[in-house]
């Protein structure tokens, strides 16, 4: 498959999901091919090219993870480090103290978790919201021994890249990632060079709309500020490929399996169990965008999709079995969504509360599904497996939600909203 294929099969699939624009690039053996179609914004009409700037959401997280990696060869600090040894903000903390670096980048640390914090817009746009952000961290109980996925935990990590530098977040990525790989397409949404960029959309039942944008610098290192193109991400996929030291990024640290998600989360990259692979990488999902990023070792290949579209997931699932098969021999599996009944076994064992201190799910048993209830918010979960229901097949995002951590009576501790965990409360 060459360039005018990919392209053509974009088309097709961007035409099929109602994504206004959208750019695609593959990486085999140091060749690159990239596609490009539709516009980076409805209203303007202006045209998708190879300059045009998507948001990248949470793949941003993999940069971060990538800069500490590069910082920890350099020997400028030690992924064994206590977190609160290069966040001042979180001395005297229990869990900063407890926690290392390495914990923070495998989402595992600990980290008091709550809506406000991983959800919310902080309020500033100085240079100290960072700093500002994480002293709320400092404060609260520490979450039970289960992983989850965390946009606070990665704020930390930004400011620990501050204190290092003696930059700002976003001057350190640039000095010690972007600058270095020659990213030179990427950049943030509060810097003040004008740059082509791609507007967010949504899909409603009057079409595509503009989606209202959503970026409060406080959760940038998390994903909330970060524009790049095919071509940059492609540039970082390759540093992956070709730098022996950041394979380490890659090996397990928890075997975290959530449907739809991922297989495993390492250090900064989820791992994705598929025929032919594995395969590592990452997703973004912000105001109106989606990104994907998959690395393929193996075949010294890599993946990229930007789109500027809130369907963008199902883009993904449609292209890529195409893609990955075409140019890696690789079965991308296709996400199941068909309800079976009894494959969950006794419900009743799911009912129960699983909280943080701002957001619960208060789940009940019927004989054939969960009741899942939150904030006024009413779900029927319908078995897939032992351990998913789905609770909307037309959800982009989340179809389904998951538990895990069960006992040896088989009631599970943990129910995983898209990927972040609430514990369930003793009763």
């Amino acid at each position: 498959m060459g360039e005018p294929e990919l392209a053509s099969l974009l088309r097709e699939h961007a035409s099929r999901h109602s994504v206004p624009g959208a750019a695609i690039g593959v990486l085999r053996d140091g060749v690159a091919a990239t596609a490009y179609v539709g516009v980076a914004d409805t209203t303007t009409g202006e045209p998708v090219t190879s300059e045009t700037r998507f948001a990248v959401g949470s793949l941003c997280k993999s940069m971060v993870a990538t800069a500490v990696a590069r910082l920890a060869d350099a020997a400028r600090l030690s992924l064994d480090d206590p977190v609160a040894a290069h966040v001042p903000e979180l001395r005297g903390a229990g869990w900063a103290a407890r926690a290392d670096v390495r914990d923070l980048l495998a989402n595992r640390s600990r980290l008091p978790l709550r809506a406000e914090l991983e959800f919310a817009a902080p309020p500033g746009d100085d240079d100290a919201a960072l700093s500002r952000f994480v002293r709320e961290l400092a404060t609260g109980d520490s979450t039970p021994p289960f992983w989850s996925y965390s946009n606070a935990g990665w704020c930390a990590l930004g400011r620990a890249l501050e204190k290092l530098t003696g930059r700002t977040w976003e001057q350190a990525m640039d000095a010690e990632l972007f600058a270095p790989l020659e990213m030179d397409q990427t950049a943030f949404l509060n810097a003040t060079v004008d740059v082509p960029r791609a507007s967010g959309h949504e899909l409603t039942p009057d079409g595509v709309v503009r989606a209202d944008p959503w970026a409060p610098r406080a959760l940038g290192p998390a994903g909330a500020t970060l524009l790049s193109t095919v071509t940059d991400l492609l540039r970082f996929a390759g540093s992956h490929l070709e730098d022996s030291s950041l394979a380490a990024l890659r090996v397990s640290c928890e075997e975290v399996r959530i449907h739809g998600w991922l297989d495993a989360w390492c250090l900064g990259w989820a791992r994705f169990d598929w025929d032919g692979g594995p395969v590592w990488g990452w997703d973004g999902l912000i105001s109106g965008h989606r990104a994907v990023l998959r690395l393929v070792p193996e075949h010294e290949g890599a993946a990229v999709l930007l789109t500027n579209c809130g369907t963008g997931r199902e883009l993904y699932r449609s292209i890529f079995p195409d893609v990955m098969e075409a140019w890696f021999g690789i079965h991308v599996p296709q996400l199941r969504l068909e309800p079976s009944v009894g494959a969950a076994g006794d419900l009743s064992r799911f009912a129960g509360v699983y909280a943080w201190p701002d957001l619960c799910w208060d789940v009940t048993a019927t004989d054939a599904s969960l009741i899942l209830e939150s904030r006024g918010r009413k779900l029927e979960g319908l078995p897939i497996d032992d351990r998913t229901f789905l609770v909307d097949a037309g959800d982009p995002d989340t179809p389904t939600v998951t538990f895990a951590g069960f006992d040896d009576d088989g009631r599970p501790a943990v129910l995983y909203d898209m990927i972040w965990g609430l514990t369930r409360r003793e009763t």
